[in-house]
């Protein structure tokens, strides 16, 4: 019968390679999914999170489905005269959602689908990238169900693999030197402290996305000159450079922000590696105390667009000091986007942070739950569909 590995989404077998297995789909994967257990060794996973991973790397629903079209226009070019024609990209699709419904079959009888009986739909993958039919797959599945890479078939007598090896990472280092789309996904940030506190939100809110965001962090001795201005600079440096990798240029949502970027975000110039992307608005911060420029006493405002530094994305938990929300203090009108310049007292800002990092100390011993990750979640959420 030979040597498999398989890929398998709930029940379904969906994938299956003989005698080693496939690099890009373990690329998905981290070590942190990495199970052996009695005879059974492999990676598992979440639809959810595989398809927050193949987004990362540029397999949106919107792409994959192109993929699949284009290739499926190869295929039915390549039948000779007289065989059967191969079905079209909603026949195949058909096929693969009846699949998702069905046990998994024999190592022998990989479970395509009625389809073998007419032409082997691995021909397919002569055009299509394996991850761009994966991400069609996964968008036809429930968030929680299991997807799990099954490499039981490759450790033991007669194979070269081991249970102890990384193959996720090795398979990722190699993509890595060859594809940008496959590189981790750059953020750019308006200072050191918005990538420090981003990135541990990621290993809270998003923890299967370490290895696959990288926010931008020049140290402490190399520190550049932070704000709106210095983003700008970067993201024009990146752009002047060619730098392969996908890279986000990701600022505050206030006047100083939406202005400071306005030339850079209707630049012909910007190549389709990059996006500029502001902090998305926020339920907490339609209805938000605020003090001045005309008033001691605070007044509620909408501060979406005006106030929105990183700060005021914490968490209610950590803005709100002897049970009420530490207050934005209007500063400066921008002319040009017609709103003032918002933000916190500096004094209430280092509270702000110092709490954070308390807040993700805590969850790291107790878990997140009964916590306040809403803001950083919608963040990694806007980082994570950027090139939609």
């Amino acid at each position: 019968m030979g040597h498999y590995s398989t890929l398998h989404i709930g029940r379904a077998q969906v994938f299956w390679v003989r005698d080693g297995y496939d690099s890009d789909l373990v690329a998905l994967f981290t070590e942190a999914d990495r199970r052996h257990e009695d005879e059974e060794y492999g990676y598992r996973s979440t639809a959810a999170q595989m398809r927050d991973r193949l987004q990362l790397h540029g397999f949106t629903a919107m792409h994959a489905r192109r993929e699949l079209d284009s290739a499926v226009d190869e295929w039915r070019k390549e039948v000779d005269s007289g065989d059967p024609v191969p079905p079209n990209s909603d026949e195949l699709i058909e096929t693969y959602r009846k699949l998702l419904d069905v046990p998994k079959n024999d190592f022998d009888l990989p479970a395509w689908g009625s389809y073998l009986e007419i032409q082997e739909p691995s021909d397919i993958f002569f055009h299509l990238d394996i991850r761009a039919l994966l991400r069609l797959l996964l968008d036809m599945t429930p968030d929680s169900t299991e997807v799990v890479l099954d490499l039981s078939q490759l450790i033991g007598c007669c194979v070269e693999l081991g249970p102890a090896e990384r193959i996720a990472t090795q398979a990722r280092t190699d993509q890595r030197a060859n594809l940008s789309a496959d590189a981790p996904l750059i953020v750019l940030t308006e200072g050191t402290t918005d990538s420090e506190l981003l990135s541990l939100a990621l290993e809270v809110t998003h923890p299967h996305l370490i290895g696959m965001v990288n926010f931008l962090d020049f140290g402490e001795r190399s520190r550049p000159e932070g704000g709106v201005g210095a983003l700008r600079n970067t993201a024009k440096a990146f752009v002047a450079a060619s730098v392969a990798n996908r890279f986000i240029a990701l600022a505050d949502n206030d006047a100083a922000a939406h202005e400071g970027l306005a030339d850079l975000k209707s630049s012909p110039d910007l190549p389709a590696t990059c996006r500029i992307v502001h902090y998305p608005d926020l339920e907490l911060l339609q209805d938000y105390p605020t003090l001045g420029p005309y008033s001691a006493e605070t007044v509620r405002a909408n501060v979406n667009g005006s106030a929105g530094s990183l700060e005021m994305y914490l968490g209610v938990d950590v803005l709100t000091k002897a049970g009420e929300l530490v207050p934005v203090q209007w500063t400066s009108y921008k002319p040009k986007v017609h709103r003032y310049q918002g933000s916190l007292l500096d004094p209430d800002k280092r509270r702000v942070q110092e709490a954070f990092r308390e807040k993700v100390r805590d969850a790291r011993l107790k878990g997140p739950d009964g916590m306040d990750w809403t803001g950083v979640r919608a963040i990694i959420e806007a980082i994570i569909h950027a090139f939609d």
